[in-house]
């Protein structure tokens, strides 16, 4: 942490010798800004299991893991144009200093343009991480980077972009078995197109290649294809879609089908205005994973259909409140204990403003499973689940940010012994002091 501070230091000094006077170069900028503070997080798991003394069973025991932590935080963003704004750059550091999680984070995003066609990207990251949450003990280390070219084809809408990425992962501490070590690679070619008036549509293609050094049988090659396309109408109303899916094959001959799999998945929405403050969407997705070699217990076949329908009011200024049914069907022919039916409904309030936003949304609804047993007693019960998500951010005075997450969910099923419930909660305070001459 001390070396990464000690890098700040000169980035900040260098970029401070290398600023002129706004007279003699208009164009061009430099901004830092600092931020310091606070944050506090507090999670639970609340469930039930099966408790024994020795070999004796005690029956179902409700099992309780609540955890907070502080930290004090400190963040420090370095940005600026160069050579007549051809060349941008954000260096961003990111500090925490808590009891039981201890990281730093860096960050950069560079972009130079070649001409006025080309452009080129590079985003290398770098993070230590101290953890001892939830009886862990192990220190991590993990980098990699993203480099891209992108270039404006002659009709002036359509853009081709490739290039490619690698990442690394290094774990020790006595916790350290359960984040493997990672070493990974790869490239992208994609095509997307943005124009005034038609469609938006953007098609990538991914290469990505991953070895574990404490076990080979991980090592796997992954093929992957995304597609997007949305289509917007002059009177408010837009069609979209988006398609995508994997291919991961092990590299050696493995004995499981864990990375030997097929995935795929598809989204339609369709948005339209029925009055001047009154908007209806509604949207329909699939997923469907396959196996090479499934079976009924951890690596079966399954496909997923979720939908939903929202009818959105928009206020006066900056508010808006949806509200809807929602509605979620998971099939299995190798483990039918796990299809499932579920219809609910969801309400959404948000306010965006120059300097808050906020976002609440409450839900609830109902899961049966297909062979769920009569008197509710099997693998799993039918229940009731109400759900609450939170996210606010508010500046304050003297120049302070509070930012908020909170997400409570409670199931109540028939089968009394599998309730259970989850909470986690964030509270981040800061101080941000203006950007430095």
């Amino acid at each position: 942490m001390r070396a990464a501070v000690a890098v700040l230091g000169l980035l900040l000094f260098a970029a401070a010798a290398r600023t002129v006077r706004a007279d003699e170069a208009p164009v061009d900028s430099l901004s830092v800004r600092l931020e310091a503070g606070a944050s506090t997080d507090v999670t639970n798991e609340a469930f039930y299991e099966d408790a024994f003394a020795d070999t004796t069973f005690l029956g179902r025991r409700l099992v309780s893991s609540p955890e907070s932590r502080v930290a004090a935080v400190a963040g420090l963003t370095i940005q600026g144009t160069r050579d007549g704004r051809a060349e941008s750059y954000a260096l961003r550091n990111d500090l925490g200093l808590g009891d039981r999680v201890r990281s730093d984070a860096l960050a950069l995003d560079w972009r130079r343009a070649l001409s006025p066609d080309w452009r080129v990207d590079v985003l290398p990251r770098a993070e230590y991480r101290w953890d001892r949450t939830f009886d862990r003990e192990f220190d991590q280390w993990t980098g990699g980077g993203v480099v891209r070219a992108r270039r404006l084809l002659s009709d002036g809408e359509t853009r081709a972009e490739f290039g490619g990425r690698a990442d690394f992962s290094r774990t020790n501490g006595a916790s350290a078995g359960l984040i493997p070590d990672r070493n990974a690679g790869g490239g992208f070619v994609a095509l997307d197109h943005s124009a005034l008036l038609g469609g938006d549509w953007r098609v990538e293609y991914d290469v990505s290649a991953r070895a574990f050094p404490d076990s080979v049988l991980r090592d796997h090659l992954e093929h992957a294809i995304d597609a997007s396309w949305r289509q917007e109408s002059g009177l408010g109303s837009a069609w979209s879609a988006d398609l995508g899916g994997e291919r991961r094959t092990p590299i050696y001959d493995a004995p499981t089908s864990r990375d030997r799999f097929t995935d795929g998945r598809l989204g339609v929405e369709r948005t339209s205005r029925a009055s001047d403050r009154v908007v209806l969407r509604a949207r329909l997705d699939g997923e469907a994973f396959a196996y090479d070699r499934p079976d009924s217990a951890l690596y079966f076949d399954y496909q997923v259909v979720r939908g939903l329908a929202e009818a959105r009011l928009e206020g006066g200024g900056a508010w808006t409140v949806g509200v809807g049914p929602t509605g979620e069907l998971l099939f299995s022919g190798w483990n039918p204990a796990e299809a499932y039916r579920e219809v609910g409904g969801a309400l959404r309030v948000e306010y965006l403003g120059p300097h808050a936003w906020w976002s609440v949304a409450p839900s609830a609804g109902w899961r049966a499973y297909d062979d769920a047993a009569a008197d509710g007693v099997g693998l799993h019960s039918a229940f009731a689940y109400y759900e609450l998500d939170v996210f606010a951010e508010q500046a304050l005075p003297i120049g302070t940010r509070v930012r908020v997450n909170l997400t409570a969910r409670l199931e109540n099923h028939v089968d009394a012994s599998q309730d259970a419930r989850s909470l986690y909660f964030s509270l981040d305070l800061r101080r941000l002091f203006p950007p430095l001459p």
